[in-house]
């Protein structure tokens, strides 16, 4: 597998809240994966974590990819990104 560097996408929806915004920050080599996660209401941080971390890469890929598209169908867009995004 070849190395993926640090990337970022970034995913905004608008709620009456306020706009809703997820980071998503992945790192995924032959060593394993690990992604952090950063959920933004109107500007201030809800929560900052790292859902994923482990030895093994391809279960890095399929978490981003199947929470890409749980945040696509609850209504977020891509507004930012770096990586193999398909929306």
């Amino acid at each position: 597998m070849l190395p993926m560097p640090i990337t970022t996408e970034v995913y905004r929806r608008e709620t009456p809240q306020g706009a809703d915004t997820v980071t998503v920050m992945a790192s995924i080599d032959d060593d394993g994966a690990e992604i952090r996660v950063i959920h933004e209401r109107d500007g201030s941080v809800i929560a900052d974590s790292i859902p994923h971390w482990g030895e093994d890469p391809s279960a890095g890929q399929r978490w981003v990819h199947e929470h890409r598209e749980a945040w696509f169908a609850d209504g977020y867009r891509l507004v930012e990104g770096a990586g193999d995004s398909e929306h």
